[in-house]
């Protein structure tokens, strides 16, 4: 069995990779080839060795030859899979043929990939980075998921009166970590309540926005990004477009601040979380139905969901980010303009822009 505390494991010096293959050569090339990426590997000879090395360091992925002397890379895969500490690491299987019942035991046992034999460095670099970038990213994520956790529980037990400072307090960390100004969070929150104290005026809204309501978005909005504490700081400030993978990541972060919202609701009952909850999980939502994470469209999407979208966007566009300049109001309105009643809410939009000179800006 494969002992040991994971986190002393992965804090270890050893191996990002470890090739399990009974031929030397076959070691020695792809030893090579990892290295030549920037990645440290380890070759071993049999399954056996594998899982005594594995008790010492915990891999980063495996790369495993599948017929072998003693127990087949098959076997292998198996034990791994079913070890706690291993199970979540990337196994890709090194094969001579193409047979297909191989490929498809591999895939069942939970193998991710097949590297074909004679090794061809262009196949192995696109394999193993591959795989390799997905295991760091989710592991990355995990740290900082486990990292929040950590210190909300903590803040949690011993701050019973202080919960809103708490998650503020996360809000805050989360737009540093983007690079915003530490202003943002206070213009979301003033201009929140001042935009719903503006549609308890209309006759399309008065009946939905009543006191309670501005008072709960105007304490929940802040929150609206809490979830990006869980996307990676490279990805938060990436200048370019980001990569598919990347930007899957980052539409995670609306789940994510959801959930977390959730969890410190069934804590502490606040009833400002309720609305923060749909707020976290709404607020990229489009009024024609092109949004996330739901695809919900016009009044699907809750109001205060709505609201917060089109601060969210003022705020990002009159503020100066790592990516951008910081446009003038008159510009953010114009370059907003042509998105009302595909990504915001018309209703709002207008009654936003009549009320456009009294909200704080980004700049």
């Amino acid at each position: 069995m494969i002992e040991s505390v994971a986190v002393e494991l992965q804090n270890q010096s050893g191996p990002d990779v470890i090739i399990v293959d009974d031929l030397e050569v076959n070691q020695v090339i792809l030893i090579q080839m990892i290295e030549s990426m920037g990645y440290q590997a380890a070759g071993v000879g049999s399954g056996e060795e594998a899982l005594a090395l594995v008790k010492e360091h915990l891999p980063k992925l495996f790369l495993l030859d599948i017929t072998m002397p003693g127990m087949s890379g098959f076997e292998l895969c198996e034990i791994l899979k079913n070890e706690v500490l291993t199970r979540d690491i990337p196994v890709i299987f090194i094969s001579a043929t193409s047979n297909l019942d191989d490929k498809v035991m591999g895939f069942t046992l939970g193998g991710a990939d097949f590297i074909s034999k004679p090794f061809a460095l262009a196949e192995v670099t696109a394999r193993v980075s591959t795989h390799l970038r997905s295991y760091e990213m989710k592991k990355e994520n995990e740290f900082y998921n486990k990292k929040l956790r950590l210190v909300l529980n903590e803040q949690m037990k011993k701050l019973e009166d202080e919960k809103k400072n708490v998650l503020y307090a996360i809000a805050k960390i989360t737009e540093k970590s983007a690079n915003f100004a530490e202003s943002r969070l206070s213009h979301i929150k003033v201009n929140a309540k001042l935009l719903a104290q503006s549609l308890q005026f209309s006759p399309k809204f008065e009946d939905q926005v009543s006191n309670a309501f501005i008072e709960a978005i105007e304490l929940a909005a802040p929150l609206h990004d809490v979830g990006k504490v869980m996307v990676p700081h490279k990805i938060l400030t990436k200048e370019g477009k980001l990569e598919k993978t990347e930007e899957e990541l980052l539409k995670m972060h609306t789940k994510v601040g959801a959930e977390i919202l959730e969890e410190i609701y069934e804590q502490s009952g606040n009833e400002f979380i309720t609305m923060a909850i749909k707020i976290a999980r709404y607020h990229h939502e489009r009024w024609d139905g092109n949004g996330y994470p739901e695809g919900l469209k016009a009044e699907e999407i809750p109001l205060e969901a709505r609201i917060v979208n089109i601060l969210s966007s003022y705020d990002t566009l009159t503020g100066e980010r790592s990516y951008k300049k910081a446009y003038s109001p008159e510009e953010s309105i114009e370059i907003m303009e042509k998105d009302a009643g595909t990504k915001y809410d018309p209703d709002i939009f207008g009654i936003f822009k009549r009320i456009r000179k009294q909200l704080v800006t980004g700049s």
